[in-house]
C-alpha cells in the first residue's frame, strides 16, 4: 500500500499555487474596464443607436452629441432629417416613384456620414428595388443639414 502522507505536502503547495493565481472576482481599474452593451439600443419609431458608449467605431460620441445640440436622439434626428429628402435617392438605382428611405435600417456612421438603405417600387419591372447610399452630412449653427451623395449601390 502506498503511504499517502508522502504526497500531501506537495499535493497542498500545489494546491495553493493553484489557487493563488486563478482570478479572485476583483474589480479591476475603472478606467481600463470595458463595459459590455447590446450593439443596438432601441429607439423611438424603430430607429438603432449604434455608437455612444458602446467601444464600436460606428455612432456618434459623446463630444458629437454635445456639439450637435439635436436633443435627446441625434442619431433619430439625423435621420428623420434624410429621410425628408427622398430625391436624394440616386436615379440609376431607383427608378421608381414610390421611393424611400428605410429609416430603421439606416445607420448614423459617424458625425460625418450616414449609410442608408432605400426601397421602393420600380417603374420598368413592376417589381421592389432596395439598396444603400453612403452620405456625407453637415450640421450649421442653425441645425440644418446639407448632404453630399458620396456611394451607392442597389441590390
Amino acid at each position: 500500500m502506498m503511504d499517502f502522507r508522502r504526497y500531501l505536502i506537495p499535493l497542498v503547495l500545489l494546491g495553493m499555487i493553484i489557487s493563488l493565481m486563478l482570478p479572485r472576482g476583483e474589480k479591476s481599474d475603472p478606467a481600463v474596464e470595458i463595459k459590455q452593451q447590446p450593439v443596438s439600443q432601441p429607439l423611438a419609431d424603430g430607429v438603432r443607436s449604434y455608437g455612444a458608449g458602446t467601444g464600436h467605431v460606428y455612432g456618434l460620441t459623446d463630444k458629437d452629441r454635445r456639439d450637435f445640440n439635436l436633443g435627446a436622439n441625434p442619431e433619430r434626428r439625423i435621420l428623420q432629417e434624410l429621410g425628408k429628402h427622398p430625391a436624394l435617392i440616386p436615379k440609376n438605382a431607383a427608378l421608381g416613384k414610390e421611393v424611400a428611405f428605410v429609416l430603421h435600417e439606416s445607420v448614423v456612421l459617424n458625425r460625418h456620414w450616414v449609410l442608408a438603405v432605400f426601397e421602393g417600387s420600380q417603374v420598368l419591372e413592376n417589381g421592389q428595388v432596395r439598396g444603400q447610399a453612403l452620405f456625407e452630412y453637415q450640421i450649421n449653427n442653425q441645425a440644418e443639414f446639407s448632404w453630399k451623395l458620396l456611394a451607392n449601390q442597389p441590390d
